[in-house]
């Protein structure tokens, strides 16, 4: 299925700005573990990560991924 849309980028797919969003939540983590400093604390960094593993796939589920989209001029 092709969806006309006058967006040039991913507006048109709003589950995609969650996900960034999701990813940007821990991103003090990965600084952290690549980093190689200690802030958090494990159990705290380990349920905040799988929480946000969980969001991120309940937006991409929610995604449909048949779709193709073409831009269009307005």
């Amino acid at each position: 299925m092709i969806v006309e849309t006058i967006e040039d980028g991913w507006e048109c797919v709003p589950e995609l700005k969650s996900v960034v969003q999701e990813i940007d939540r821990i991103q003090h983590y990965k600084y952290e573990i690549e980093c190689c400093v200690r802030y958090s604390d494990l159990e705290t960094m380990v349920e905040d990560i799988e929480e946000t593993l969980v969001n991120i796939k309940h937006h991409l589920d929610q995604i449909d991924t048949s779709k193709e989209y073409k831009t269009i001029d307005n």
